[in-house]
């Protein structure tokens, strides 16, 4: 196991040293970068050549992570009492009191604690716990600002620039390294989730491709063949690329067999897209996708012949994945992308579902909408689409819900062009 460690470079130096003492059998490679907001030029080059990555504080994982979609599992040292209880003894030596002093970063619970276990008064203690967006400037300013007003004798920091910045400034200032008790932790759970990856890495994939409307091209046999022969490269030229092996499967249908770590990784997923939309601009032939991952192929298969089925019942070119723990994801790289189990167990579920007619699967699939729509408010017309049934049907569902006690009319809204009012039902599915 290989593991990148990010961050400045005393601080790389204290993590790489306790790896090696908590387990030799790690290698180590150190990715340094003094300031937070310039180590996401780091990241890149350390997931290809390592395993897994390693962050030396929280600040640095999340300004990273904003701007980037990790593929290595990853974590951050977390900083411990040990860190702070380091940085009293320090204050001691100088002879500075120990009630009064800013600190970053560090969460205000593991200060409180501290100060309980030394018995300190907290007088003049001002925290400023990590806040995700916060430059390293904008620390160094609140520490220079409490200092300058007299409110506190010295500053305690997680971030070793804004340590180095305070100290060429003139400030008293104390940097707090990670601790190797905390780097143990952080490595233990980097272990666990490599070891996670790898399983879910190793379960069996397979897609279906069909080409949808391509019996309506039939009239013109030979154009048609050669712009199948076409789609079968794109797709080979798909398969060759996550190293999987395709046969086809009657007239319209090709089926892909890998492995699920390679069909969820986000730059094979842009490749999907990219072909399904070449397909459709230069053959005008619709394609559309099911992707299963399962535990055995034949799980596999099953999760992708559901998929596509969601797929082909839109009506529409998309791509539909269902996991080995039957949760269904898509349409994949639409703006609007659902996440919803298949199967629950939910008492409460199954309660709803007996009390108004419906599956759990539209049940699961409502809440899923309204949570992305940031709104339980339905109106018969988006209902319908968002089940795929008619209006009448849905209707007739909006009504059931409410009989059953799960919904009421939240307003009517009369169109531009008169007519009757449309009820606008706010659904209560809460579980």
């Amino acid at each position: 196991m290989k593991v990148g460690v990010i961050g400045s470079k005393s601080s790389c130096e204290v993590v790489k040293k306790s790896i090696k003492e908590i387990d030799s059998s790690v290698e180590v490679a150190s990715y340094e970068e003094e300031q937070v907001n310039r180590s996401d030029r780091l990241i890149e080059e350390c997931e290809q050549e390592c395993d897994a990555v390693l962050f030396t504080g929280c600040a640095i994982e999340s300004f990273v992570g904003r701007n980037y979609h990790f593929t290595r599992p990853h974590v951050s040292v977390e900083k411990s009492v040990i860190s702070i209880a380091g940085a009293f003894l320090q204050m001691q030596k100088s002879n500075i009191e120990l009630d009064a002093f800013s600190i970053d970063i560090v969460e205000k619970q593991v200060i409180e604690d501290l100060l309980d276990a030394f018995d300190i008064l907290a007088r003049n203690i001002y925290s400023c716990p990590f806040q995700a967006g916060v430059e390293e400037e904008q620390y160094v300013e609140w520490h220079m600002k409490l200092l300058d007003e007299g409110k506190v004798n010295v500053a305690l920091t997680s971030l070793r620039w804004v340590y180095k910045t305070l100290q060429e400034k003139g400030y008293h200032a104390i940097y707090l390294p990670p601790t190797r008790a905390k780097v143990r932790v952080a490595l233990e759970k980097l272990k666990n989730e490599c070891a996670l990856q790898e399983a879910e890495y190793a379960q069996a994939a397979v897609e279906i491709f069909q080409l949808t409307d391509y019996k309506s091209r039939e009239e013109n046999y030979y154009s048609s063949m050669l712009a199948k022969a076409d789609i079968e490269k794109e797709i080979i030229k798909y398969t060759e690329g996550i190293q999987g092996a395709i046969f086809a499967s009657g007239r319209r249908e090709y089926i892909v067999f890998s492995n699920s770590g390679a069909v969820q990784e986000e730059f094979n997923q842009r490749k999907l897209l990219n072909l399904q939309k070449k397909v459709q601009e230069e053959k005008k032939i619709s394609l559309n996708v099911g992707i299963g991952t399962g535990g055995t192929m034949n799980d596999a298969e099953m999760n992708a012949r559901r998929a596509l089925d969601f797929s082909l019942k839109n009506a529409k070119q998309e791509i539909f994945w269902i996991d080995a723990g039957q949760t269904q994801h898509g349409p994949l790289g639409k703006e609007i992308q659902l996440e919803y189990q298949l199967i629950s167990s939910d008492p409460k579920l199954q309660e709803i579902s007996e009390k108004t007619g419906l599956s759990t699967t539209s049940i699961l699939k409502i809440i899923a909408i309204a949570d992305v729509r940031k709104s339980y408010i339905f109106d018969a017309h988006q209902l319908a689409e968002c089940l795929g049934i008619t209006v009448r049907s849905a209707r007739r569902i909006m009504n059931k819900i409410m009989e059953a006690g799960y919904g009421k009319v939240y307003a009517k809204k009369t169109a531009a062009a008169g007519g009757r009012p449309k009820a606008l039902v706010e659904i209560l599915f809460k579980i």
